[in-house]
């Protein structure tokens, strides 16, 4: 457990008076560093870290305050469990081999006492005084630790913030600041699960992307490839949309099966190509109809016969027939809606207006007459108007009735 009481003995070092130098040291050589408690060892290196910022002390009690500090820090460094002295040390201008190692027991016992942010906090800040230090490999796991840690937390924060939502932060400064710590494929690994479920495809298939582009060693590379285009898919909103992006999973997909035939993630890769495949043969499908629609047979069959073979490919008789259904009434439609060719048929014979305003042939079916004729007069007798025109001579009339 850590303790939470900062003696603050470290932070609070400062440059003494030249005079108060030798009184300093000597106190600080009465302690036995080996054996002092937490609270004296700080205290003792406190001391000595304000005896080295004094200017102006001599050669002799810098070589003996140096050697002395180098012994206390190691000390405190390695049993001391407080972390906040430690932090404090791990802060001051000490040389990395002295203020790393305290640091990173320092973000050990905050992580081990439920403070993995402040651990956290610390070894960012270790990498940022020290970017080439030479405990990387302690901290990357350190990293780990925290990141897992965060991941498989339940709780909420407050109440209201789950503390889960924070281990994608430690994961990608893991995989993004120590790229070849042997975890950190791992964690590009629990990265793209964790976008995965939240529905984060893009970045879910840029992790996997990373994964497959600098750990090409990783055991998880292989299956990192086959979910590069399964999750694409998943991120379509239907067939209707995106075809480059079905095609382009379709490339990956076959690549992977000939690059891994006998792998056992094999079954799981075909039912992602099946998957593939009918929603192509879906895409061609929906195509054809749109040119069914605009009257363009041609269009329609030829999207038709493509998504009919992708549908083969597929395996899928459910959704063949639906598609050799399709190719059927389009044959209906052209057989129906076919153009009328004059070729000195019956339709021939009518080139002007037809005296209902259509011009033929393409208004006139192919059951009216060759020849047009007149529109015959009724038979039924009908009275004549007096005085109209045409009045019969026979019965008196002058033949040139009409109104005058």
């Amino acid at each position: 457990m850590a303790t939470s009481c900062n003696s603050g003995a470290i932070a609070r070092a400062k440059p003494l008076d030249l005079d108060d130098v030798p009184d300093a040291l000597a106190s600080v050589r009465t302690v036995d560093l080996a054996q002092a408690d937490d609270k004296a060892l700080a205290k003792a290196v406190g001391k000595l870290l304000s005896i080295l910022k004094t200017p102006k002390i001599s050669t002799d009690a810098r070589v003996t305050a140096q050697s002395l500090l180098e012994r206390g820090a190691e000390e405190l460094s390695q049993r001391s469990m407080n972390a906040y002295d430690l932090e404090d040390l791990a802060e001051s201008e000490l040389p990395s081999r002295i203020a790393v190692p305290a640091g990173l027991r320092a973000a050990e016992i905050m992580v081990a006492d439920d403070e993995r942010s402040d651990g956290y906090r610390l070894l960012q800040k270790i990498d940022q005084r020290y970017p080439s230090h030479a405990f990387r490999e302690e901290a990357g796991d350190l990293l780990w630790t925290i990141g897992t840690s965060y991941a498989n937390d339940t709780r909420r924060r407050l109440f209201l913030f789950p503390y889960s939502n924070r281990a994608p932060g430690v994961f990608e400064y893991l995989s993004t600041e120590y790229p070849t710590h042997e975890k950190s494929d791992d964690a590009l690994v629990r990265l793209a699960e964790i976008y995965t479920e939240q529905r984060l495809f893009d970045e879910a298939i840029e992790k996997h992307r990373e994964l497959v582009l600098w750990s090409p060693d990783s055991p998880f590379r292989v299956k990192s490839e086959a979910e590069i285009p399964r999750l694409r898919l998943a991120d379509l909103d239907g067939p209707a949309y995106d075809r480059d992006a079905m095609l382009l999973s379709l490339s990956e997909l076959e690549a992977w099966v000939r690059d891994y035939p006998n792998h056992e993630l094999r079954p799981e890769v075909d039912r992602t190509m099946v998957d593939c495949l009918q929603r192509i043969a879906d895409n061609d499908l929906i195509v054809a109809k749109f040119y069914r629609t605009v009257k363009s047979p041609d269009g329609a069959r030829q999207h038709a016969e493509r998504a009919l073979e992708f549908g083969k490919r597929a395996g899928n008789q459910e959704q063949q027939d639906e598609i050799r259904a399709f190719l059927a009434s389009v044959d209906e439609i052209e057989r129906v809606d076919a153009p009328i060719v004059l070729d000195g048929s019956v339709n021939d014979a009518f080139r002007g207006d037809t005296g209902l305003g259509i011009q033929g042939p393409a208004g006139l079916s192919d059951s009216l007459p060759t020849t047009p004729g007149r529109i015959q007069p009724s038979t039924d007798t009908v009275e004549p108007d007096s005085g109209g025109d045409g009045a019969d001579p026979d019965n008196g009339g002058s033949g040139n009735g009409g109104d005058l």
